[in-house]
């Protein structure tokens, strides 16, 4: 019984209130009420269970059967209740059957915009040659609430007090303040716009004149170190690569259907 009730749930995703129709040269594992349950269809779910990691057992497969019994039972029942012709039962089906041919049609595209190695190979060169031409800035910054605060935090500094003691002391950033205020080494865009831009006109060892004001608060910050960004080799990023350029085909394929397709819209 608990082998049924399993079987149940992991295979309602598959119901649905109609009746399967079984051509006369199909192989049928059982009928119910002179309608047959075709092997394939028995196989199939068989398969689909089997490679979600379901062991296939004798159990497991009369569980199955059981199950599809029970649903050709109680399709029979709906139908008969004439709940197919029930229209919120229309829409659903038609919202299903919609949602099935996208699902088939994504299917098909995935299958036909795969790319080729050298496609990989070659938007990774065009990717790294991108990242090339920026740079990665390793600094570290005091946060405060308020302009005169912060002020007073770059006088202090330029007449010898420590940084990081600075950073312990007033900084309302917590993630950094206990480690010296220090941000890890990044690109002008992980940062917020005035942030970033304030960071970049920083020479090393160089500390910003005036207080940074971001929708954070007022940062006092200064540059530790600048190189040339690193970029990941082609294996770490062969697979989302893969998936970036399907996207980018799927995306095209659906702007170029868009824009041939005749649409009338009209008011709500």
């Amino acid at each position: 019984m608990k082998i049924l009730h399993h079987a149940l749930k992991t295979l309602i995703f598959f119901f649905a209130l109609n009746i399967s129709v079984v051509s006369a040269d199909q192989e049928v594992i059982a009928v119910v009420n002179g309608v047959g349950i075709s092997t394939s269809k028995y196989e199939m779910l068989i398969n689909s269970q089997i490679n979600q990691g379901q062991e296939d057992t004798p159990e497991f497969r009369q569980s199955v059967l059981d199950v599809m019994i029970t649903r050709e039972v109680l399709a029979q029942e709906a139908l008969r209740r004439k709940i197919n012709e029930d229209l919120e039962f229309q829409r659903q089906l038609d919202a299903t059957k919609e949602q099935l041919l996208l699902n088939a049609l994504f299917g098909q595209i995935i299958k036909a915009s795969e790319p080729d190695e050298a496609e990989k190979r070659a938007e990774h060169a065009k990717l790294k040659k991108a990242r090339a031409e920026s740079m990665e800035y390793l600094v570290r910054h005091i946060l405060v609430e308020d302009k005169d605060t912060a002020n007073d935090i770059i006088a202090r500094i330029a007449t010898g007090e420590d940084f990081t003691a600075l950073a312990s002391e007033l900084s309302i950033d917590i993630s950094t303040k206990d480690i010296g205020g220090k941000l890890d080494w990044s690109t002008p865009d992980r940062f917020v716009k005035p942030f970033s831009d304030a960071m970049i006109t920083l020479g090393k060892d160089e500390l910003t004149k005036e207080p940074v004001l971001s929708n954070f608060g007022y940062h006092v910050v200064e540059m530790l170190d600048i190189r040339e960004a690193s970029f990941p080799e082609y294996d770490e990023l062969s697979d989302q690569i893969r998936k970036d350029l399907i996207t980018e085909k799927r995306d095209a394929l659906i702007s170029a259907l868009r824009d041939s397709a005749t649409i009338e819209t009209f008011d709500q």
